[in-house]
């Protein structure tokens, strides 16, 4: 498997790979108030069966994305089997990693692993501080994936898709 910047006709390939997870779990909130005091809980949830959940971009929502991105990787191994693509928010040292898609018949094999790691050496050799990740409650896959590296819960953002998911946000230092 080789990693390496995107080129325009790469595109095309990237579309055609499935984005979708299937998932027996999903993240709920709870939050209580008492006495001024206002406290939030994540936790997972066993689905009553798996889930199918497709990816919270749309096709014109991915393509403007990766033409705004500062950073766009493919995975190739006979053929693209996956991608990443960031931005960086110099002004607040930041990386913000917005789409790591791999297709199913590859996941669990190092490609999301070593997606991350060019993300995380391009982010850390513009001197940025942190690199940032939004995932769906519904994709706990991801979520796991983001703890197993070491990425802490930073916070989340209610109705953050168009689909009002609440997006988790995770973080790791880079420095």
């Amino acid at each position: 498997m080789r990693i390496r910047k995107a080129r325009p006709a790469d595109a095309e390939a990237c579309l055609k790979l499935d984005h979708s997870v299937l998932t027996d779990y999903a993240w709920r909130m709870e939050e209580h108030e008492q006495q001024g005091s206002i406290t939030l809980a994540f936790q997972p949830v066993r689905l009553p069966r798996a889930v199918l959940v497709p990816y919270p971009r749309q096709e014109k929502q991915l393509i403007a994305g990766w033409e705004e991105c500062d950073l766009f990787l493919v995975a190739e191994a006979r053929g693209i089997v996956g991608y990443a693509t960031a931005r960086s928010l110099m002004g607040h040292g930041l990386a913000w990693l917005y789409d790591l898609v791999v297709d199913p018949a590859h996941r669990r094999q190092g490609v999301g692993r070593a997606l991350m790691a060019e993300v995380i050496s391009w982010a850390s050799g513009k001197g940025l501080d942190e690199l940032m990740v939004e995932v769906p409650t519904r994709n706990h896959p991801a979520v796991c994936f983001c703890r197993a590296l070491g990425f802490s819960f930073r916070g989340y953002h209610d109705r953050h898709w168009r689909n009002q998911d609440i997006a988790l946000l995770f973080g790791t230092h880079l420095r």
